[in-house]
């Protein structure tokens, strides 16, 4: 089973991200364990930023996936209409 072509598109985006999350945890938990909280507001923060900037990465991987769908379907009701609406010719056999 192949993967979902959203899926695909958004894997970077992902990737990107869970590093993010990664990083942050780690400047959280490293140290001093009685500065830990000193960390978490600056920690976020960065993380929060970081997470933001990878909105328009993901929207532009999306819409070129959305776009390649509905073209797609869209060109299968065109063909399904044309179907529809091309003359038929029966062959009518004759009795004798």
């Amino acid at each position: 089973m192949s993967p979902s072509p959203v899926l695909v598109a958004a894997a970077p985006t992902f990737i990107a991200a869970l590093t993010a999350v990664k990083t942050a945890v780690t400047t959280i938990m490293t140290g001093d364990p009685a500065q830990l909280p000193l960390r978490v507001a600056p920690a976020v923060t960065i993380l929060d930023a970081q997470l933001v900037l990878l909105f328009p990465e993901l929207a532009t991987a999306e819409e070129a996936v959305g776009l390649s769908a509905a073209t797609t379907g869209i060109d299968g009701l065109i063909t399904k209409l044309q179907a529809l609406s091309a003359p038929t010719t029966t062959t009518t056999a004759a009795t004798t």
